[in-house]
């Protein structure tokens, strides 16, 4: 009988060794991996280049006399670098995110060119660029946001048309105006999310501005009354890349 117990208590300990072997083998739980979500606000900063043109015609002469058709007077080649911020926010949904985004930039986009014959030259220079755009976009390869975005464009322009001597007065001169356009806005873009927070991105915005019409008043120079009314129409094309940071973290889960 002795024998009988002895044999069935270490029937039990091996068993109950060999479960707890088994328990020990299993791997120990773990917390889901956060993963990267679009959605929240986000600031951030870019740097660039843009470049384009500006095209004038001589649209009314001294006392707003029309010329009928107008007169070309140059197509105006620019080029420069500007630098600024934005801020925006996203919303994803499964693959797809949707956003709203403001910049604002200060550039130097300036370009000269000869006009009116005799030596005169007119200058072009854009000195700051502001847009609202909305966004729309859809995540690959995990952390990489391709989109392509559209929207309004405010830029502000100095003109500025240069005289040699005798042309209008005995010693050479400068008039000058300035004028603040809106357009339209469509460009396209990648970004990449390299940490919980920070994210990286490279666009190319093609921009295209109303009309704008504009005085010169030469007045002083010609000793009579003598203004040009000129039609201005600018185009633009930008590149840039930048950084943002993201409020808040992951807000997703995989499991």
């Amino acid at each position: 009988m002795k024998t009988k117990i002895a044999a069935a208590a270490i029937l039990l300990a091996s068993t109950s060794l060999s479960f707890a072997a088994d328990m020990a083998m299993k791997a120990p739980m773990v917390a889901p991996a956060a993963v990267w979500s679009w959605t929240g606000f986000y600031l951030g900063a870019h740097a660039g280049a843009g470049w384009g043109t500006t095209e004038t015609t001589l649209t009314a002469i001294t006392g707003g006399v029309p010329i009928p058709g107008g007169i070309a007077l140059t197509q105006n080649s620019r080029s420069g670098f500007l630098g600024g911020g934005q801020a925006g926010y996203n919303w994803q949904s499964g693959w797809a995110v949707f956003g709203v985004q403001g910049d604002i930039a200060g550039m130097d986009v300036k370009g000269t060119t000869p006009c009116l014959g005799l030596g005169a030259s007119c200058t072009a220079n854009s000195d700051w660029l502001a847009t609202v755009t909305g966004r729309v976009g859809g995540v690959v390869a995990d952390k990489t946001l391709v989109y392509v975005k559209g929207g309004a464009a405010w830029m502000h322009t100095d003109h500025s048309l240069s005289i040699p001597a005798g042309f209008l007065a005995p010693g050479a001169t400068s008039v000058s105006s300035s004028s603040t356009t809106w357009g339209w806005l469509l460009g396209l873009g990648a970004e990449y999310a390299f940490s919980s927070n920070w994210s990286a991105f490279i666009e190319y915005n093609y921009i295209e501005f109303d009309k704008k019409n504009i005085a010169l008043d030469f007045s002083a120079f010609a000793g009579a009354p003598a203004i040009a009314n000129i039609d201005v129409k600018n185009k633009l094309s930008v590149a840039k890349v930048g950084v943002n940071y993201k409020f808040g973290g992951p807000a997703l889960s995989a499991y």
